[in-house]
């Protein structure tokens, strides 16, 4: 039988796998995953970015309305809900995948501590 490139690694320690889970739930969902040798942390990084780019260009449309409403006296609040709304597609769906990445971020968090192996003193313990 072939080793397969998971067989090849060599395993986490618990303060590494701590860091990952880490890096994985307060910076970027998706880099602790991939830094803990997963490949799907690659996926989880790029639904990140796409809620997180989705979210963001809502957001700029948005603040961009928001100071054409303060910029121009005779503007009314329809006309700058009528500059964003149909933007507000973007907003929504960019943050249920940020939401969405995050937790499956979470699951993978939970598998890479559950398989870490403590080191005590030069001696592997599972």
């Amino acid at each position: 039988m072939k080793p397969s490139i998971t067989d090849e690694r060599k395993p986490l320690t618990r303060s590494r796998a701590w860091g990952c889970v880490a890096i994985n739930q307060l910076a970027f969902p998706g880099m602790g995953t991939v830094m803990a040798g997963l490949r799907i942390g690659y996926a989880q990084a790029a639904i990140m970015l796409a809620g997180f780019f989705l979210t963001m260009g809502f957001m700029i449309c948005y603040f961009t309305s928001v100071l054409r409403l303060l910029t121009q006296l005779d503007s009314s609040d329809a006309q700058f809900e009528q500059c964003y709304r149909p933007y507000a597609w973007a907003g929504i769906s960019g943050l249920a995948l940020c939401v969405i990445a995050w937790f499956w971020a979470l699951f993978s968090s939970i598998t890479i501590l559950r398989n870490a192996v403590a080191v005590d003193g030069g001696v592997q313990a599972k």
